[in-house]
């Protein structure tokens, strides 16, 4: 038979309950921590749509913490439309109008335009008249079917000429 003796002495009794008030504290710092992320995130995420449905555009957005430092990074997922052809333009300014109104720090914007493209993609004027202000495929379409491609040959100086005027 073993008999176990304990003694509870007043300062060992207070660096447990120090121990428990310091784990304690620990935790809710960090579910405290976490939740903070959430609602940047959230925001981050709601201003982009927001900015974007002013816009008339559709955009899907997703928005990740990047663990090494308090920066963020966004993915934004869009039909592709011709005024998004240079996004590295409208990135900058996107990214300084999440600064002044979250107070958030995105380092990177990345795009997705996702496009099924077949072997014969046909544009029909329904489709041309349902989006009359975002041409883009129309454009393609035209300068494809023109057969519109670069030419490389020798000509003479003056045949230069002429074509020039």
């Amino acid at each position: 038979m073993i008999t176990l003796t304990l003694s509870l002495d007043s300062t060992v009794l207070h660096v447990v309950a120090a121990d428990i008030v310091i784990l304690f504290t620990y935790v809710l710092y960090l579910f405290q921590k976490k939740r903070k992320i959430e609602k940047s995130i959230n925001s981050i995420t709601e201003f982009i749509t927001e900015y974007f449905q002013h816009t008339g555009a559709e955009v899907q957005v997703t928005c990740f913490k990047l663990e090494a430092n308090k920066h963020f990074v966004t993915l934004i997922e869009s039909k592709p439309l011709k005024r998004f052809r240079f996004s590295n333009i409208l990135e900058s300014n996107l990214i300084s109008h999440i600064y002044k109104k979250t107070g958030n720090v995105v380092v990177k914007i990345y795009w997705r335009f996702p496009v099924q493209v077949q072997d014969e993609v046909i544009i029909t004027e329904q489709q041309v008249s349902e989006n009359p202000d975002d041409l883009y495929f129309v454009e393609m379409q035209a300068a494809a079917e023109t057969g519109s491609a670069y030419k490389v040959s020798e000509a003479t100086w003056d045949e230069f000429k002429n074509q020039k005027q």
